[in-house]
Formats: structure tokens, C-alpha cells, sequence
């Protein structure tokens, strides 16, 4: 594949020294030379701010931006993808990591081939491997690829939902970007409002290796999860165009899916605790 069309890579960065050499690295090994890298650091507290100086050192390709006050994971993000000059853009969150050397390559090949009897307003992804703190795999996030106009699926969650995609910046500013007034799930309400203009397509490989590692948002109490979810699934109903009762009945069984689940643990450890006494 000819080189020739630039891709921005935006990584942003709080605290995460522990992961974001091999974040980097993942990224610098790619097989599609012609990337640039734009790592945001949030005003980490940690070691972040000498990785980043340091591979920025070693390869010209990545731009450090260093905020000079916290502004939040969404603003991060917007502001690092208004700065880019790629045709094309992906993320990659400073704990996570490009699963496969070639994802670029792929996705952008992939992109290209269904550009040509689908136009401009497309989308492609890869599929997600959950990894640990160690980088070992531990699982897969979704079975369910989907493709197509997947507004419905996503907003209901009963696809795979991509992360870290190839597209561009007029789709991005069209959908109107990152909201950062939402506490997390800033990046589901973008995808929201992307799918309803943009056709998604898979790229055919795995790409992104997702960490759970016990902070993020796997740290954050269950039921905020849910009244955020809420929230964003309240603010973009008007987007639905079709299907709209299923898509809200779906919807609604994940979240009572969330909560049930919330108490089921809760209670098992209340059990465990009486059994101990």
C-alpha cells in the first residue's frame, strides 16, 4: 500500500506512566510509516511527562503536548484532534494498545476499498481484545460485529461497540465532537451522533488491545454508570429515525441488566462477610 495519506494518531495521557511505553511503542511499530503522533498529557503527576519527552526524542513523529491545567479526557481529546493534519484520525487512550502492528495498514485499506461504492461517510474499525495490567489477553469485549448504519445497535448497546477508529476530521466536527460536559461515556455519545450520519465497516482483524486493569472507569460506583448512560441515551433519542420503541425497550434491559447485576454483587459480598463472622 502507498504511503501517502497521513493518519493522526491522538493519544491522550493522566497518570499513566505504567502503560503508556507500551502504548507508544504499539503505536511507533506500526506498519503504516506515515502517522503522526499527538500525546496530550493532562498535567500527570507521575513519570508520563519524561516517557512522553523522551520517545518524542527518539521519533519525530510524535508531538508532546503538555496542558497547564486538567481539563478532562474529552477536552483532550478535541483539542489534540483540532491540532492534527492527518487525513485521517484515530485515538488510542494511553492505557490501551494497537493489538496488531498492521491495524493502521488494515483499517486504511479497508476504508479505502469500501470508500468507493459507499462515498465519504464511512467509518472503520477493528475488533477489541481485552488484555490485563500485564498485557496478557483475557478476553474479547463483543462477539457481535455489526456493519452498516449501526445508530440503532449502538445506542441500544447490542453490538460491539467500535473504539479507536479510522475516520475523519470534517466527520468528527459534523458530528459536533466531544461534549465535555459528560463525566464518562463522552466517547458513546460521539459514536451516537456519528452513527447517525456514518456507515461503519469492520476491518476484518483484531486492533485494539483494551486493559482492565481496576481503575477507569471499571473504578467508578455501578449506578453512576448507569444514570450517565442514561443521560446520554435521554439527549440523543431525537436521532432516532427508525425502531425507535425496540431500540428504547433494548436499551432500557441493558441498563436493568447493569443494576441487577450492581445488587447481585453487592449481595454475595454481604454473604461472603456473614459467613466470616
Amino acid at each position: 500500500m502507498k504511503q501517502d495519506r497521513l493518519i493522526s494518531v491522538i493519544v491522550p495521557n493522566f497518570n499513566n506512566s505504567l502503560y503508556l511505553e507500551e502504548c507508544l511503542l504499539s503505536v511507533i511499530r506500526q506498519t503504516y510509516k506515515n502517522i503522526e503522533i499527538i500525546v496530550v498529557d493532562d498535567v500527570s503527576t507521575d513519570h508520563s511527562a519524561e516517557i512522553i519527552t523522551d520517545y518524542s526524542v527518539k521519533d519525530h513523529r510524535i508531538m508532546p503536548v503538555f496542558n497547564v491545567c486538567n481539563v478532562g479526557v474529552a477536552q483532550n481529546r478535541h483539542n489534540a484532534i483540532m491540532m492534527s493534519k492527518g487525513e485521517f484520525i484515530t485515538t488510542l487512550d494511553s492505557d490501551d494498545i494497537f493489538f496488531r502492528e498492521d491495524k493502521l495498514e488494515k483499517e486504511l485499506a479497508c476504508l479505502l476499498e469500501r470508500k468507493t461504492s459507499n462515498g465519504d461517510s464511512l467509518i472503520v474499525f477493528s475488533g477489541i481484545v481485552l488484555i490485563d495490567s500485564d498485557g496478557a489477553i483475557i478476553g474479547k469485549q463483543h462477539a457481535n460485529i455489526q456493519e452498516g448504519m449501526l445508530l440503532n445497535a449502538i445506542f441500544s448497546r447490542t453490538c460491539m461497540v467500535p473504539r479507536d477508529f479510522l475516520f475523519t476530521k470534517e466527520q468528527y466536527l459534523k458530528a459536533g465532537g466531544f461534549d465535555n460536559r459528560i463525566a464518562i461515556y463522552e466517547d458513546w455519545d460521539l459514536k451516537i451522533r456519528l452513527a447517525s450520519e456514518n456507515k461503519f465497516f469492520y476491518s476484518g482483524i483484531d486492533g485494539i488491545g483494551y486493559r482492565r486493569h481496576g481503575k477507569g472507569l471499571s473504578a467508578i460506583s455501578p449506578l453512576r454508570h448507569i444514570l450517565w448512560l442514561h443521560h446520554i441515551f435521554v439527549k440523543n433519542i431525537g436521532l432516532l429515525q427508525s425502531k425507535r420503541i425496540k431500540t428504547v425497550i433494548l436499551f432500557y434491559n441493558f441498563l436493568w441488566k447493569l443494576f441487577i447485576n450492581h445488587f447481585r454483587k453487592r449481595y454475595q459480598k454481604y454473604v461472603e462477610s456473614m459467613s466470616k463472622i
